[in-house]
């Protein structure tokens, strides 16, 4: 059994439990134990497209017949070739052509229900959303990254009048959600000659849509809530390019659907504080980098003005604890 087939068993088997009602109060440990084992792998070669002159030709191809409004479908093969090209280190191809020329499909309706499923079933394979992601940072961050944030497009078109969407569909992307937030660690914003990777910002797009479906269990969002948070903590590179506000959005949508959600983050934000006083003494530059990721989102929170008292004041009251 591979690492990501083992993760997938444990994140399921864990969610399960959620969904039961036969854990709650200790979940994030339990989140944590299947996070701390996980191992880096050697790595290894990242193939790029090599038609890139084709796909770039395209592109201007499609935008040109958009602009003029002549455009009213596109053809399978050449949604592949789009997609095929996500992962391009170039972001003249892979954001401000593949991703924003995407958008404007959906936006037109240009892209039937068939071709949305077949969509969303080629970024959530393993092959696409889990590229080199067990490796150390490299450019497969690009391809993965960018297939989280065309699911969140995805969602958003199904929940704006799409609804090609269906339960096993949903269930499938929580669950390769939780895996990928467990293994992503590349918290790179934007990349010099490359553009953004963002995959953290990314995931904030993926959860926060998620969380204004309401055919999506509580405990759903509760759990995938714990993985982000229980990931977070963790990360020992900075995320400084934006990610604590976005995430900060969608913990803030979350919590104020119900009170269930913002009592269980209040109890997280409680254990994190104290896991992160109890084991204060850092020593290297990861260290000191989980506490200034856990400061700047913290901050952004109390910035945002969009939590309830309780968790605005407990916030408050430990702003100063490491000085």
């Amino acid at each position: 059994m591979t690492q990501i087939q083992q993760l997938r068993q444990q994140l399921s088997e864990l969610r399960s439990k959620v969904n039961q009602g036969e854990i709650f109060q200790s979940l994030g440990d339990e989140v944590g134990k299947i996070i701390d084992p996980v191992k880096r792998q050697r790595s290894t070669k990242i193939e790029q497209p090599a038609d890139e002159s084709d796909v770039l030709e395209l592109l201007q191809e499609l935008r040109e017949q958009l602009n003029k409004n002549e455009l009213t479908a596109i053809t399978n093969q050449q949604l592949f070739e789009l997609l095929s090209h996500i992962g391009s280190t170039n972001s003249a191809v892979r954001d401000q052509g593949v991703y924003f020329l995407f958008n404007d499909l959906l936006e037109d309706q240009i892209l039937t229900k068939d071709q949305m499923t077949q969509t969303f079933n080629y970024l959530l394979s393993d092959e696409i959303m889990f590229d080199h992601i067990e490796e150390r940072k490299n450019n497969g961050i690009f391809q993965r990254s960018f297939a989280v944030l065309l699911l969140s497009t995805l969602l958003y078109g199904d929940r704006a009048g799409y609804f090609f969407l269906n339960s096993e569909m949903l269930n499938r992307l929580v669950d390769q959600m939780a895996v990928y937030i467990v293994l992503e660690t590349d918290t790179r914003g934007f990349v010099k000659r490359n553009g953004w990777a963002h995959a953290y910002t990314h995931i904030g797009n993926v959860l926060d849509e998620l969380s204004q479906r309401d055919d999506l269990a509580r405990s759903d969002k509760i759990f995938l809530m714990t993985v982000l948070i229980e990931r977070y903590k963790r990360l020992e590179t900075p995320l400084i390019f934006g990610e604590s506000q976005r995430l900060t959005a969608y913990l803030s949508r979350l919590t104020k659907k119900n009170h269930l959600y913002s009592s269980y983050f209040l109890l997280q934000l409680k254990a994190w504080r104290s896991q992160i006083m109890s084991d204060y003494q850092p020593q290297t530059e990861g260290q000191w980098t989980v506490v200034f990721n856990h400061m700047r989102l913290m901050q952004a929170i109390l910035i945002s003005g969009g939590f309830d008292d309780e968790i605005i004041k407990y916030i408050a009251g430990g702003q100063n604890f490491i000085n």
